[in-house]
């Protein structure tokens, strides 16, 4: 049960309703969505930042996920969606490599 709880956590539940939760705070213009996306993604960020890949820079990624939640808090429209590329491009090219390299 316990390991159970690790993966709800710092797995990909936490990372889907992150990224669902930022989208539609930038759509509706709620910068406390945005906000609470990033907190939801920090714990993945900061296990996937223990790889040696990706090491120094996935703690950047809730912070990229904050300023787009600043530039929705300032009613910007092209600035939240740049500041939220960097973390769905990982997630996908993440789940992109799971889904070629275990079939």
């Amino acid at each position: 049960m316990n390991a159970f709880i690790v993966q709800i956590i710092f797995g990909w539940p936490f990372v889907a309703l992150s990224l669902i939760l930022s989208v539609v705070g930038i759509i509706f213009q709620r910068p406390a969505l945005v906000f609470f996306g990033a907190l939801l993604v920090a714990p993945f960020c900061y296990y996937l930042n223990g790889t040696p890949r990706f090491s120094g820079v996935a703690l950047l990624l809730p912070i990229f996920q904050a300023g787009s939640a600043w530039a929705v808090k300032e009613e910007n429209e092209t600035w939240p969606w740049v500041l939220l590329t960097p973390t769905v491009a990982i997630i996908l090219w993440l789940i992109l490599v799971g889904l070629i390299t275990n079939p």
